[in-house]
């Protein structure tokens, strides 16, 4: 039987936080994905990464926090680390912006095997795959990775995977064209997560 754990990343995906969440336990998020398993499906550009698809009746559970941005959005930008260890980068928020109940969910796992090859791994094996994030969509499209996101695993950088199967130039095309068009809202938090692992 596989073993799911979860990764002091995704605990950071809270109700409070600026990111997608889960309005339930932990618990029930692992008992969740385990009972959606057999519906898993290898990531495209790295075999160690799992998407796990939630289930309609499931949806109201999960919020997105990403919402398109126009003229009238007020924008707040910060130069900020993801997490103690990371470099910084610039993060444009939208300050007035509101999550939104999921209409498509899924959760991100990594094996142990991956994390441990990035130097992430816990320090005793605890699960044979980790959720490390929850994706809450507001519409029933994924959201392709940040620009940056994609740049710190293609490059290697601390807090990224390297892709296995590299991004095609049209994929960091529709990033960033995405990107220039939405943002995460802003969160009152502010303070770099001391976190372990990824």
């Amino acid at each position: 039987m596989t073993l799911i754990g979860l990764s002091d990343f995704v605990k950071r995906q809270t109700a409070t936080s600026k990111y997608d969440h889960f309005a339930g336990e932990w618990n029930a998020l692992v008992q969740l994905v385990e009972s959606q398993w057999e519906h898993r499906q290898p990531s495209p550009h790295n075999s160690g990464v799992l998407l796990v698809p939630v289930p309609t009746a499931e949806h109201h559970r999960f919020f997105g926090s990403v919402v398109p941005v126009n003229e009238s959005t007020r924008l707040t930008a910060h130069f900020a680390p993801r997490m103690t260890g990371e470099a910084g980068f610039i993060q444009v928020e939208a300050a007035d912006g509101q999550k939104m109940p999921a209409r498509r969910a899924e959760i991100i796992l990594y094996s142990h095997e991956t994390l441990d090859r990035d130097g992430d791994a816990p320090a005793t094996r605890e699960a044979d795959y980790y959720i490390i994030s929850i994706n809450a969509y507001a519409t029933e499209q994924a959201e392709p990775m940040s620009p940056m996101t994609m740049a710190r695993n293609f490059l290697g950088l601390k807090g990224g995977t390297r892709p296995e199967t590299p991004y095609t130039a049209q994929e960091f095309a529709e990033s960033i064209l995405y990107w220039s068009q939405h943002a995460r809202i802003g969160s009152s938090q502010g303070a770099v997560q001391e976190l372990e692992g990824r």
